[in-house]
């Protein structure tokens, strides 16, 4: 009976169905997709490699951390199926960071359709950050990281850090993207990276490609990003900037801490407009033309600022309006709340949300002035 019981119990415990061995996998960190030649897709896989010791001195080997396996064929699963023929081992995706789209891919081919691999493989993350470059993602890929140990890495976290203190971008994931794609109104943005003119393997993670049905269409300038950001209510932390009077060289700034943003398309008949309220809170980084003596003083202070944010917000509206491009989410937005009237508006939003009236209310408050009180650390009279 006692042995019986024993043989029974070893039903019951979990058991290793599949396994997984470190030395016959090669961990994927980043991946770019470029236009080949032919009209076939390149390729470029950036794997981990591990640097061991050497003997007991502490030191490690020369190699880099970056080694870039480079195939080519007519699908990228395909191309994937290609990376143990040059690595000796199964690529694995399950610590990928980021995937890179060249520009004149991304122009070309509907990026949906392009990636689809990745949203439907069992091992890829769909919080992986994906990301179009100008010129050929594979050159981004060959550029040595600044700090960090992979370029994937230094990729993920510039991106990141431009979305949450800067708001130049914005945190394009797949999961995100796959959102945007699949909504009533399919208009999308991505990340934008380009190589920095002024300092040698340097880029630069700011700004937006806009994308049509799957296709990149233009750019938004990282100066626009600020006020789509606020726009879609998904502004962190960034700077606004006010040119002293009849001074341009000189501009005193205002650090945002928290920023709200309630945004109603109204609909009357066939007619669209936009309510904006926004309220937000900072404190003055720079005073340089501006003595804030009395309420009056700040009062006046806050009205420049909100008028500056409401005239970003403007700005970052007419381009998007110009490009016909709507990520701001007015048609997801009134297709949510009037499903039937979005099916008869949909065939020609793209010129209807061109001439959107948009009303714009911003309201400021300063929580401090810093460590110094409210005007100028140096007087005029004293430069």
């Amino acid at each position: 009976m006692v042995f019986i019981f024993v043989l029974t119990s070893f039903l019951l415990l979990t058991g290793c169905w599949n396994k997984m061995e470190l030395d016959e996998s090669g961990f994927v960190m980043a991946i770019a997709l470029d236009q080949g030649k032919g009209g076939r897709l390149e390729l470029t896989t950036q794997m981990y490699r591990p640097n061991a010791d050497k003997g007991g001195d502490g030191g490690t080997s020369n190699h880099s951390k970056n080694l870039l396996i480079k195939t080519e064929d007519d699908s990228v699963f395909e191309a994937i199926r290609d990376i143990p023929l040059h690595l000796g081992r199964k690529a694995n995706w399950t610590h990928t960071r980021i995937i890179l789209i060249g520009e004149r891919l991304a122009r070309s081919t509907d990026v949906g359709k392009l990636i689809d691999f990745f949203y439907r493989d069992h091992e890829t993350r769909h919080t992986i950050s994906i990301m179009i470059t100008k010129g050929r993602a594979g050159k981004i890929l060959e550029k040595q990281p600044a700090i960090e140990q992979t370029i994937g890495q230094q990729l993920l976290l510039t991106k990141q850090v431009s979305y949450r203190n800067a708001a130049k971008s914005m945190d394009t994931t797949l999961l995100k993207l796959g959102l945007q794609m699949n909504s009533p109104q399919s208009d999308s943005s991505i990340t934008y990276v380009y190589e920095d003119k002024r300092a040698k393997d340097m880029f630069n993670a700011a700004g937006l490609a806009l994308l049509k049905k799957g296709k990149m269409k233009s750019v938004l300038s990282s100066k626009k990003v600020e006020g789509l950001v606020m726009l879609r209510n998904e502004f962190k932390s960034g700077i606004i900037e006010l040119s002293c009077p009849g001074k341009k060289s000189e501009t005193e700034s205002f650090e945002i801490f928290k920023l709200r943003t309630q945004l109603k398309p109204r609909l009357i008949g066939d007619k669209v407009s936009v309510l904006v309220k926004t309220e937000a809170e900072g404190a003055i980084g720079e005073l340089k033309c501006t003595e804030l003596k009395t309420r009056k003083d700040e009062a006046e202070f806050l009205h420049k600022m909100e008028e500056e944010i409401k005239k970003q917000m403007l700005a970052t509206i007419h381009d998007l309006q110009t490009y016909k491009m709507d990520i701001i989410d007015i048609g997801n937005k009134i297709a949510r709340s009037h499903f039937k009237k979005w099916e008869e508006m949909k065939g020609e939003w793209d010129k209807q949300f061109a001439t959107i009236p948009f009303d714009i209310h911003v309201k400021l408050k300063l929580i401090t002035t810093g460590t110094v009180i409210g005007r100028p650390t140096v007087s005029g009279e004293e430069r």
